[in-house]
């Protein structure tokens, strides 16, 4: 190690210990927990998913390290210190710094379409489009889904966690940090494999097909998720981790972290999954061909949340008799607010996604998103609902990352008089 870079991450981390130590963090943690146990104080705002080209301002994300994996802890810290400054809403800064398990994960054979990540910061890597060959037509490509083979690199995780651990001493704890969220979401990858047309086709012209690949899709990732808590390399997502689609997942409901970090319990953790692609399929389609597969996989967990972008307030009734243990439902701007409260009322957790397209404008729409909040806030009042608001799935902000501090510093003040 450079003493250079060592000092730098030092500097980092000191910095992140003084905020981590602020009275406000466990104000946050009790408004979250609170709401996510069925009790909220008051709704609770969160924002997330921006790729980081996107929210550069000035040298604040400038990474100075060289070396790959103290360069990806020190942006990790750095973009930290930027949410707390700019983006803070009712965030949670904890005094640790994660070590990610080494790990690798075969996959199920097939590219998926959720694979890119929010985290590039280069524009050219972010929001590309893409194209893919059909792969499933029949019943013998059906082969192509495999189980996905884990293996855990020990020996090179506790080195990375030593080095860890003498540049941070005792300054942060380092803790290490494993898999806590699993991407379910087996329509929208099984129409990456057949083809959106065509997989909608398959819906009724070819059935027993669906059916077939669902079962053994949700069969691979069930097999999945016990090899990485046979490994012991679980990590609990009952802290500042985003479960799924529908925001943070601190809750007096479930264990909590272990000291080391890792070697959680399938049943201890939130569970989550979505299909998006369902949006344009009626209520009894979705709950034949999407819920009554996917709840073998949500029984696993002793909290379950559903949903990312899809419209499901016409669906509500079928997701909820088909989810014992549903806990957090998202509402995006495609689905009726009213009518989801309505349904929903004081038993679940609502995540409210805004709609970020009024951030990408010539002209920012504030006066529409202001609107948007207030009855968001009026909505939750009227029918004692337990409210997230979840901006999220920001493509772009026309070249302005202040107008998503200008967002947070709105919505946090109108949701301070939430009574």
């Amino acid at each position: 190690m450079l003493t250079k870079d060592v000092a730098r991450l030092q500097e980092l981390a000191k910095q992140i210990r003084e905020i981590a130590e602020l009275p406000i963090q466990e104000t946050h943690r009790r408004l979250w927990t609170s709401v996510n146990d069925l009790q909220m104080i008051r709704p609770v705002i969160h924002v997330r998913d921006y790729p980081y080209y996107l929210i550069q301002n000035k040298d604040e994300l400038t990474t100075l390290i060289e070396d790959d994996f103290l360069k990806k802890i020190e942006l990790d810290l750095l973009v930290r210190l930027y949410e707390w400054e700019h983006l803070r809403c009712d965030r949670v800064v904890e005094p640790t710094v994660k070590c990610p398990v080494v790990y690798r994960d075969s996959g199920f054979g097939l590219p998926i379409s959720g694979g890119s990540s929010s985290n590039f910061m280069e524009s050219g890597q972010y929001s590309q489009a893409k194209h893919f060959e059909t792969q499933i037509s029949n019943e013998e490509d059906l082969k192509k889904i495999k189980t996905p083979v884990v293996e855990y690199e020990e020996q090179e995780t506790m080195r990375r966690y030593e080095t860890l651990r003498e540049i941070f001493r005792d300054i942060l704890q380092v803790k290490l940090f494993g898999r806590h969220n699993f991407r379910c979401c087996p329509m929208d990858d099984l129409f990456t494999w057949m083809g959106i047309s065509e997989g909608m086709y398959n819906l009724t012209l070819k059935p027993e097909l669906v059916h077939e690949a669902m079962e053994l899709y949700i069969n691979a990732s069930i097999d999945r998720i016990r090899q990485y808590e046979r490994l012991g390399i679980l990590s609990s997502n009952n802290g500042f981790e985003n479960i799924g689609n529908n925001c943070i997942g601190y809750t007096s409901q479930l264990p909590p972290a272990t000291e080391s970090g890792i070697g959680a319990k399938i049943a201890d953790i939130w569970g989550q999954s979505a299909d998006q692609i369902m949006t344009c399929v009626s209520p009894e389609m979705t709950k034949e061909f999407s819920f009554d597969h996917e709840k073998r996989w949500a029984s696993m967990f002793m909290l379950y949340s559903y949903g990312c972008c899809e419209r499901l307030d016409n669906k509500l009734d079928l997701l909820t008799e088909s989810f014992p243990n549903l806990r957090k439902v998202s509402c995006s701007p495609f689905s009726n607010l009213e009518s989801t409260m309505e349904q929903l009322g004081d038993r679940y957790i609502i995540s409210f996604k805004p709609n970020s397209t009024y951030l990408a404008h010539e002209t920012a729409g504030f006066d529409y998103l202001r609107s948007e909040l207030a009855m968001a806030l009026d909505l939750s009042r009227k029918y004692k609902v337990n409210l997230v608001i979840n901006m999220k799935t920001l493509i772009s902000l026309n070249g302005d990352p202040t107008r998503l501090w200008k967002w947070c510093e709105m919505a946090s003040a109108m949701v301070s008089d939430y009574c």
